[in-house]
């Protein structure tokens, strides 16, 4: 009755069922079949890589759910062919060593996976580091003043973008923290800047000029935007400057459009107050003190250097008597006022002072002409107060007056060239977008990311793009309410816990000084915990370990007059041991199945026994002893008599 009972449990539906399932997990053709998929992914892996870049195929393969469903099916595989085998018996040792050893490594590769940590250090000679970049992880960061404490309060809000541009309406909300409100609306994985400027309607933005330069036969060739502000503005286009300046006084407008004749060797300093300019002769006025004004401000040209350049504690000096570089050392003082308040003039660079520095205002303006600085060849635009744009040219060493300039209006210059005044903002405010950067296959990162985020604080909405780590692009404040809040787009760091100063990085350089042969990095390692301060060198290959982290030599970046930053790949591998001792574990299980096959049935005794009856006896044998059957399967077994039979097991 008990055994039909047994065999009722044995052959119940869900016990078959769960046999079956045991069984067709833990199949060879099951097992063929998942080794010869990920023998396809790992070679698809490996073209997108070098394709796509690393990134992009630790995103979408190494690190994706579906590969390691992937490889969590082939431990089940795995750990089904060995159940499959209970009782294992002496036999199946090296077949449960190594498929043991195949469960821990992919345990190892799940724990680096999931635990895991890759980074960067960059540093240049003397610099010190303790902490590393996460490459593969971003953040924004909004920074706001702390109304209690008096500081500033940061918030950071971590996401990871992927290695590709996101699709038209993709939006990730990361949440709201310390009164802040983030979304990423969307992400540019490489992206390029674009500039333009409209008029902002507060008032507060500086006065914005887009000239336009034709070429000979009338079409435009180019457009650029010049902006006013307290040192105005320029830039070149081949060997012709273009410049935009605000002037503050009438008399500046004349001054600049009517410059003296006769400056003498010294040059002629003008001086502009109320409205009205006076002029003087520098080299009859050094040392004395000139008054402006009708007797309301003092001016004394206290120095005259030729070749004007910075000294120590905040002075100038002169580098020789030439002069090229021309300035002016001048004290402004007010009748009745032991005040005085230092000012600069230069020849080569009018606008540049020491207005706003230290929180002074000179009152009296000043232009310094020189005849040693001719004029540059170029276009100069400048705005009076009543908000005119009124033009010079300077070619052939001297300089032609134009007059006020309407817009569209052709301004000859050099080249039957034609530059003209397409657009002027009285109050400009720059606005910042970006668009897409295609990299053709193989190509390295040229662009860091770019997002547009939509940051809510204190009732204050506002939507603006960043870049990640620009130096200009890479941040941006949003006014409130309750005060000014700054966002930064930038990569996570983590600390390390310890510093690595660079103490010198070397090159190696192949013969003739055709690439780099080898480099390294000196460093000092500094642990206060572990009371360690110590020079180690980190070479391609000799990386350096402590604590958890390996720095790896990875590359270097030149910075220009010989200078170049050392980049070190940092890694943390939890799962490393595992995926070691798993590998030797592999090893040792086939070791000991080819052991058990060859050697512990008497496979090498019966090897010895066919060599003695070739050679007509066997070794060790006496002349009476009958030599043992051997199995043709290799195998032990009973003759008839139940004698044991020697064989291969």
């Amino acid at each position: 009755m008990a055994n039909r009972n047994d065999r009722q449990t044995s052959h119940s539906p869900w016990l078959m069922a769960v046999k079956g399932l045991s069984f067709f997990l833990g199949s060879l053709k099951l097992a063929v079949l998942l080794i010869v998929v990920l023998a396809f992914v790992l070679a698809w892996a490996t073209v997108v890589e070098s394709t796509k870049g690393r990134e992009y195929a630790q995103w979408y393969v190494y690190h994706s759910r579906w590969f390691s469903a992937l490889l969590g099916i082939l431990a089940l595989n795995v750990f089904a062919a060995t159940v499959n085998r209970f009782p294992w018996g002496r036999r199946r040792i090296g077949f449960l060593i190594t498929h043991a050893g195949l469960l821990v490594l992919l345990a190892g590769a799940i724990i680096t996976y999931e635990y895991g940590i890759e980074g960067q250090v960059g540093f240049e000679e003397g610099q010190t580091a303790d902490s590393m970049t996460l490459l593969d992880r971003s953040l924004l960061k909004a920074t706001r003043r702390d109304p209690v404490g008096g500081g500033s309060v940061s918030t950071e809000f971590l996401f990871q973008p992927g290695p590709v541009d996101w699709p038209a309406g993709k939006r990730l909300a990361l949440g709201q923290m310390g009164g802040v409100a983030v979304e990423v609306l969307r992400f540019y994985r490489h992206a390029r800047a674009e500039e333009d400027w409209v008029e902002d309607p507060s008032g507060r933005g500086s006065p914005a000029l887009r000239f336009e330069l034709a070429g000979p036969d009338g079409r435009p060739v180019r457009e650029e935007w010049l902006v006013a502000d307290d040192f105005g503005s320029q830039m070149f286009v081949g060997p012709v400057k273009f410049e935009f300046q605000r002037l503050p006084s009438e008399s500046m407008l004349e001054d600049f459009l009517n410059p003296p004749t006769d400056m003498g060797r010294d040059g002629v300093l003008s001086m502009h107050y109320e409205g009205r300019m006076e002029r003087v002769e520098v080299g009859k006025n050094l040392g004395r003190k000139i008054p402006v004004g009708g007797g309301k401000m003092l001016v004394e040209i206290a120095e005259y250097l030729p070749n004007a350049a910075p000294g120590s504690a905040g002075k100038f000096v002169s580098r020789g008597q030439e002069p090229a570089n021309p300035l002016l050392e001048l004290r402004v003082t007010s009748p009745g006022n032991d005040r005085r308040i230092r000012q600069i003039a230069f020849a080569k660079f009018p606008f540049l002072n020491f207005d706003g520095v230290h929180g002074q205002n000179c009152p009296v303006k000043f232009v310094y002409h020189h005849p040693a600085m001719t004029p540059d060849f170029g276009v100069e635009f400048f705005q009076a107060p009543d908000g005119k744009i009124h033009c010079r040219v300077g070619q052939h060493g001297k300089y032609e007056s134009l007059g006020a300039v309407s817009r569209g209006q052709p301004i000859d210059v050099a080249g039957q060239f034609t530059v003209s005044i397409a657009d002027v903002l009285s109050h400009a405010r720059r606005e910042i977008s970006f668009s897409p950067l295609d990299l053709g296959a193989g190509e390295q990162r040229v662009a860091e990311p770019a997002v547009l985020a939509r940051v809510s604080a204190d009732g204050t909405t506002e939507e603006i793009w960043l870049q990640r780590n620009h130096p200009e692009f890479g941040r941006s404040r949003i006014r409130t309410q309750q005060g000014t809040v700054e966002v930064r787009f930038e990569n996570e760091s983590l600390p390390l816990g310890f510093s690595l100063q660079l103490i010198r990085f070397e090159r190696g350089l192949n013969p003739g000084r055709m690439g780099d042969a080898s480099f390294s990095s000196r460093v000092r390692l500094i642990d206060s915990r572990q009371q360690i301060d110590e020079e180690r060198v980190i070479s391609m290959n000799a990386p350096l370990t402590h604590g958890r982290y390996t720095f790896y030599q990875s590359s270097f970046q030149e910075l220009g007059e010989g200078k170049s930053a050392s980049i070190l790949s940092v890694a943390y591998d939890p799962g490393r041991f595992l995926k070691y001792f798993g590998s030797l574990m592999i090893c040792a299980g086939i070791a000991v199945m080819f052991y058990s096959r060859f050697v512990g049935f008497g496979g090498v005794a019966a090897l010895f026994d066919r060599r003695g009856r070739a050679e007509g006896g066997r070794p060790g044998a006496d002349e009476g002893d009958a030599p043992n059957p051997i199995a043709s399967n290799g195998r032990k077994r009973r003759n008839q008599a139940g004698v044991d039979v020697a064989g291969i097991g």
